[in-house]
């Protein structure tokens, strides 16, 4: 890599009108250290990823928190879904379920990405999500969405529990992440 990419010509120094020359010592340097820097997301993936996962527990906390169990006799209750052909299928929906479901995971392995709210097995893995953890029906709570059988549209003591929160805590979110990774890159860049 040349030492001044911008006016290799010049190399350390550049020459103005009067026949002056200005020239700057440790450019390398300056440029090692800069490459460095934009490899901050490679070198430190692992700490930025928890650094998200505290920022996804923020919501996720909340979340369980503002979500209310349903109230209905016994620990369990059967939801028959029939498909296009007509076949039935047949799920349990338990007592909590929804607030045990939300919660913070990683989608993609190569990615300090993280995503919060609630986790069904219906996407991904199907392994990940415990089956009594699983909030597949998370969508029909939000907007109240219920078939016919179910009397239709209608709101529920969980209607709109997940937009609200996520306004609740989006500031509180915010303002976390910036102070830990301007704490985190501060110690990245002592390091170098």
């Amino acid at each position: 890599m040349p030492s001044n990419p911008l006016y290799p010509q010049y190399r350390d120094r550049v020459h103005s009108k009067k026949g002056l020359y200005v020239s700057v010592e440790g450019l390398d340097k300056l440029y090692e250290k800069i490459e460095k820097i934009s490899k901050w997301s490679l070198n430190d993936a692992k700490k930025l990823t928890d650094i998200n996962k505290k920022v996804g527990n923020v919501y996720a906390n909340a979340l369980k928190a503002n979500i209310k169990d349903t109230r209905f006799e016994g620990k369990s209750f059967q939801v028959t879904h029939t498909d296009k052909e007509g076949n039935k299928s047949h799920t349990k929906v338990y007592k909590g379920q929804l607030r045990r479901s939300s919660g913070v995971w990683k989608p993609q392995r190569n990615s300090n990405r993280i995503l919060a709210g609630p986790r069904t097995r219906s996407i991904g893995k199907r392994g990940k999500t415990p089956l009594r953890a699983d909030g597949w029906f998370a969508h029909i709570v939000e907007k109240g969405d219920f078939s016919k059988q179910f009397g239709g549209k209608h709101s529920t003591q969980n209607t709109g529990v997940f937009e609200r929160t996520k306004k609740a805590t989006q500031n509180r979110s915010k303002k976390l992440q910036e102070i830990l990774l301007r704490r985190e890159f501060s110690q990245y860049v002592s390091r170098l």
